[in-house]
Formats: structure tokens, C-alpha cells, sequence
């Protein structure tokens, strides 16, 4: 048969490349090597029915015959995983729906190496391909509280109120501002423990797998970290601003109306039509002033058409940037009253009066989405109405403008929280504080320290590209990560719809605890890590009290087994491992054993989303493969010391 084996090159990959070519298959083996390495393969290239390709499975593969697909292609080891979550999860989806393609194209089987990982910090022990555990391929995902808002084009909508046709504020790797329809919307049930985080600068309750967007202390740039991580959240940074490339308007075009007195205005300067605006949004109203008039002993009923915008004489700086603003406009305005100017024009009125009374303002899409300059002249012209003499404050009674406000803040590098103040005792007023770098209230505060609460009711999230959205809660806005699934659940999903709609063959491989020679020294594995620490002499590192336990299974025996799924008619998810559970106190001490190493165990904080059980319940596989391990630990770490001190 001719056999394709993705991350051929790798530590599982090799050893099945070996085993296939035992067994006269021809074998194409495909790896781009980023975990993977050419000396893993050396001496498999003299073989005639051996072939390596150096290629990406996140890009298209064709090749015109198969019979069979492994595909292993993805970091295994938490090091390499973790340094690249977003190339993982591109793996894992577009990798597989490359290969899912090629198998149904082929007509090949294919099998998917998955992973223990998908049972989470698993409840049942030992684990039986049934249980769902806390993390699953249908399961719980990363989620906010039901009172979580997000930024969309249209402004803030909480996540229970968003449709797919939305378009959501991200942030993309350079740090600008994007906008992505979700891909998915996600609402579930949920009864548990939530993370909550809450200061003045921030209040925002997730679930504990929910990733934050975090500068932790000493870095120089940001990344997605678990909000249940054990670290010195109080050190380390948020961020509420980003940057923005809008675009420069030339003119607004203010709509037609029908039997304008003074005719229509076509267009108006896209800078003095801000200011303008911004005036109005904040001291300005609409008044249609019904009448009756006589014409020719005939009685009419009849409309005046005013603007009208508060500002008082006294007030000489202000009065004077308004009155300025008001002679570039190609309109007739009075100032002859004491406290407010008047434009009498249908055309302007008629415009106007759709951002309401003062609860109802609003800035239109089209002005959020301007130039940073642009954006400017329009804010100094609401901050003069509305906000503070030092530029720190504004005060809205519409909390669609208090979230609009936010929007073009963002935009413009700076920030706001929002508060409700009832200064008016009748009117709930939202006084928005401003935060940039020129003060004391920096852009990338620190966090405050997190706080677990029970809850129940439905939780919230969205699957969006860039993965980073603009979240508020109770006024209080932050950059945060999304939920999106981790890879191996989505290889998992992609497997069985492949398999439902297109007739493809499908086999699943759930593998735990792996070891055995070829292994990287520094994949941060256990069986490595101990086994590099004792030939160095170097202190043992062990997490938490070193109890927790994990099933060790000799990469000899996988590979079998791995062979035995693939050509069994198995089609629901297969483990594959040895249910030979060991404290991690046990394993040290073997290894230190086995290499008379003068290393000794020093002890380290476990992480929190550490699973405390790991062991297989192999039944399945025992039925329907006829397998279960043979190589004894001892006998498997025996090889693995062997192979690590030949490297030395």
C-alpha cells in the first residue's frame, strides 16, 4: 500500500515510518520540520519505498494515489504548542481539512492522532472514550458572563443580542483595528465557577478556560493567557487602546429634501461638517415649530425648521469656536438670543432630527470610521460641549453616545471607562473617564488580583478571526481574547463531518502519555525534562506536591497500535495508551534510580488547569484492536536514558 504520514519527521512519526517500511509498505513521509528533524529520518532516505517531502499540510497537498493517511502532523509538547497557539489551531483546522480533502479525493483512510487532552482535568478516572470531561469535542467552551458587551461596527451589543451578519471589532497582529464577521456564535448553559477580575479599570467575568489578553511583567508584547493561570496577576497589563488607519473624508453630502424653501445644499466640508456635528450631538436640538398662517384669506398649516444649539454668551471661548464653525457652513444662523444659535433650513433639520432627543444620540458609522484626524475635530467638538475644562471627562445621558464616545477614543489611541451619575437626580447620567498616557490613569493598567464566583445561568462568546475583540462590562472596556476551540477538538469535529457528509473513512486516535528515543529534550515533557535533569545532574523540577499521576506509553508500542486502528473497521475515537498509572515522585524517582543521577527533587507551584489524573481506560482498544502495551516502564525508560546520553 502506499502510505502518507504527516509529521513523518517527528518523534511518534518516525518510529511509524519505520514500522510501515518493515511491513514493505511505500511511504511518504510529509513534515515541514518545525518539530521535526531530518535525523530522525536520516537513514530511512536510502530506502527505496521511502520518500520525504518538506511540506506544511496548512497548505494544499495533492498527490494522485493513496491507500492510507496518518496524520500526526501538529506539536505535541506543551513547549511547542503554547509558543504558537495560532499555528496549532491552523494546523489542526485548515491542516486537516487539507488532508480530510486529499483522503476523500483519493478515496484513502485516514487516521487523526488526537490527544488525552481533549478529557481536560478529568472527573472520571480512568477515562473512557464516552466521558466529556470539562474540556470536549461538543463540550464547554471559553466564555463571558451574559451581561458582556462587545464592539461591532454598529456599536456595542452584548454577545446574547449579535447575529452573524455583525461585523466585531478585532485587533490584528500589528495592533490595528480590524472588523470580522464571527464565524460562530456561541451561547451555552453553564453552572460552575467563573473568574472574575474587577477594579476601576476593569470588571469582566469569564470562564476559567477563557484566554485574557495579557503583557505579563517584563515582556515586551502581549499574549493570550488562561484567566485560571496561577500568576502575579496584580503585575501584569491590560489594554484598552490600538491603532487605527481610517479614511479621510473630503465633503459630506447632506440628503435632499422635497420643497426646500432655501433649495438644497449638495455639500458641505467634511472637517467643518465634524465640528458642526460634534456641537450639535452635545448643546444641540431640533425644534418644529407648528403654525397656521393666512396666504390669500386661505389658512395654511405650516412648519418651522430649527436647529438650535445651547451655548451662552458668557461663555465667550466657547461661544466664539461655535460661532466660527457656524459661518464656514453654508447655512443662515441667528445669534441674537443669549444662550443658543438658530438655523432655520428644512434640508439640515430634516437630517438631524433622527438622532433624537438627548438619551438617543448618536455618531453614524460612516464618522466612526474616518481618519484619526478627522476623528480628532470631531471629539474637540463634543468634549466642548459635554466635557471637562482638562479633557479628562464627558457626560452623556445616551448610553449608545457614552459607547460611541469609547469607539472613537479607541481610534484615537486613548480610552474610557464609563460610570452612571445621577448629577440630574431624574436623567441617568454617564460620566466617562478618559484615560491616556499624559496622565496617571495609563492605557495598560494592571490587573486586578482575580476572584472566583459561583454562577449560573448562560455564558456568552464568539468565534472571530484575530481572535482579540473589545469587550465592556459595566462601562468598562478591555481587549480580550475569544473563544476559539482548542485544535485538537476541532480536527476531532472535522473528522466526523467528513465522515457524515462526504463518506470518508475516518479512525481517531486519542493518545496519552508517549515516550521513548527521538524524543526532543526540551518539549517539556516529563519523561524528557526528568531524564535531561538527571544526566546533567541538575535538580529535578516538579510541579505541586508531585502526586498528581500520568499513564507512560512506549512509543513501540503505539505505533502498533496506531496500525491496528487504522486497519479496524473502529470508527468512533479509539485510547491508545498504558493504563499503568505513576506519580510524578514515582517517575523521578525511577529515572534517578536507573541513572544514578546526584540530582534532587526541588518542588514548584502546580498551575492550576494542571490535570491531576491521567490513565486510559484501554477496553476498546483490548475488543476491537487485540492490543494492549507490553514494554514495562523500566524496560521503555531504559532505552529512552539510553538514547538521551548518547547524545551527550
Amino acid at each position: 500500500m502506499k502510505i502518507l504520514v504527516t509529521g513523518g519527521a517527528g518523534f511518534i512519526g518516525n518510529h511509524l515510518c519505520r514500522f510501515l517500511l518493515n511491513e514493505n509498505h511505500q511511504v511518504v513521509c510529509l513534515d515541514n520540520l518545525a518539530t521535526g528533524s531530518l535525523n530522525n529520518i536520516k537513514d530511512l532516505t536510502k530506502n527505496k519505498n521511502f520518500e520525504f517531502i518538506n511540506h506544511d499540510i496548512v497548505n494544499p497537498f495533492y498527490m494522485d494515489k493513496l491507500d492510507q493517511i496518518y496524520n500526526l502532523a501538529c506539536p505535541a509538547s506543551p513547549v511547542h504548542y503554547q509558543s504558537n497557539p495560532i499555528k496549532t489551531i491552523k494546523t489542526n483546522s485548515l491542516g486537516v481539512i487539507n488532508m480530510l480533502g486529499l483522503a476523500k479525493k483519493t478515496k484513502a483512510r485516514i487516521l487523526q492522532a488526537s490527544t488525552s487532552e481533549i478529557y481536560g482535568d478529568p472527573l472520571e478516572h480512568p477515562q473512557k472514550e464516552t466521558y466529556k470531561g470539562n474540556v470536549n469535542s461538543f463540550g464547554p467552551r471559553a466564555c463571558f458572563s451574559e451581561d458582556t458587551e462587545v464592539l461591532t461596527e454598529e456599536g456595542f451589543k452584548l454577545f446574547k443580542d449579535l447575529k452573524k451578519k455583525d461585523k466585531i471589532l478585532t485587533l490584528n497582529k500589528e495592533g490595528y483595528i480590524e472588523y470580522n464577521r464571527p464565524k460562530e456564535l456561541i451561547k451555552q448553559k453553564y453552572k460552575g465557577k467563573l473568574i472574575e477580575f474587577k477594579n476601576s479599570k476593569i470588571d469582566i467575568q469569564v470562564t476559567p478556560n477563557h484566554k485574557m489578553y495579557v503583557r505579563k511583567r517584563g515582556e515586551k508584547k502581549f499574549r493570550m493567557i488562561l484567566a485560571c493561570e496561577e500568576m502575579n496577576w496584580g503585575r501584569a497589563e491590560m489594554q484598552k487602546s490600538a491603532k487605527w488607519n481610517g479614511k479621510e473624508g473630503s465633503y459630506f453630502y447632506l440628503p435632499k429634501v422635497k420643497n426646500s424653501k432655501f433649495g438644497n445644499i449638495l455639500k458641505i466640508k467634511m472637517d467643518d461638517w465634524l465640528e458642526f456635528f460634534g456641537y450639535y450631538i452635545t448643546e444641540g436640538c431640533v425644534y418644529l415649530r407648528k403654525r397656521k398662517r393666512c396666504i390669500n384669506n386661505k389658512e395654511y398649516n405650516t412648519i418651522d425648521y430649527n436647529v438650535l444649539i445651547a451655548q451662552d454668551k458668557q461663555n465667550v471661548g466657547n461661544w466664539k469656536k461655535i460661532k466660527s464653525c457656524l459661518e464656514r457652513l453654508p447655512f443662515n444662523y441667528f445669534d441674537s438670543d443669549d444662550h443658543q444659535f438658530r438655523i432655520c433650513n428644512k434640508q439640515l433639520t430634516s437630517y438631524l432630527i433622527k438622532f433624537g432627543k438627548s438619551k438617543e444620540k448618536y455618531i453614524p458609522i460612516e464618522f466612526k470610521n474616518l481618519s484619526k484626524r478627522q476623528l480628532k475635530i470631531l471629539l474637540d467638538a463634543l468634549i466642548l460641549g459635554d466635557g471637562s475644562r482638562d479633557g479628562r471627562s464627558f457626560y452623556t445621558s445616551s448610553i449608545r453616545l457614552a459607547g460611541d464616545i469609547q469607539e472613537i477614543l479607541l481610534k484615537l489611541g486613548m480610552a474610557a471607562n464609563n460610570s452612571v451619575k445621577d448629577l440630574r437626580k431624574k436623567s441617568c447620567v454617564y460620566n466617562m473617564g478618559i484615560l491616556t498616557n499624559k496622565f496617571k490613569d495609563f492605557l495598560t493598567p494592571k490587573y486586578p488580583k482575580k476572584k472566583i464566583i459561583n454562577y449560573e445561568g448562560f455564558v456568552y462568546c464568539i468565534n472571530v478571526k484575530n481572535h482579540i475583540i473589545y469587550v465592556r462590562r459595566n462601562g468598562k472596556v478591555v481587549f480580550c481574547g475569544n473563544c476559539y476551540d482548542e485544535g485538537k477538538r476541532i480536527a476531532e469535529a472535522l473528522m466526523f463531518e467528513y465522515q457524515n457528509q462526504h463518506n470518508v473513512q475516518v479512525r481517531i486516535a486519542r493518545i496519552f502519555n508517549t515516550y521513548g528515543p527521538n524524543m526532543l529534550e526540551n518539549d517539556g515533557r516529563v519523561v524528557s525534562n526528568f531524564i535531561v535533569q538527571a544526566i546533567n545532574n541538575e535538580n529535578i523540577t516538579i510541579y505541586g506536591k508531585g502526586n498528581q499521576t500520568r499513564s507512560f506509553c512506549y512509543v513501540s508500542d503505539l505505533v502498533l497500535a496506531l496500525t491496528k486502528l487504522m486497519n479496524s473497521n473502529c470508527v468512533s475515537p479509539i485510547n491508545l495508551g498504558n493504563p499503568e498509572e505513576y506519580t510524578m515522585i514515582q517517575i523521578a524517582d525511577k529515572i534517578l534510580e536507573l541513572t544514578k543521577s546526584k540530582s534532587k527533587m526541588v518542588f514548584k507551584p502546580l498551575p492550576k488547569d494542571d490535570p491531576t489524573k491521567r490513565k486510559p481506560d484501554i477496553t476498546l482498544a483490548k475488543k476491537y484492536l487485540n492490543w494492549e502495551p507490553k514494554i514495562k516502564l523500566e524496560e521503555g525508560l531504559k532505552e529512552t536514558i539510553k538514547y538521551f546520553q548518547n547524545k551527550k
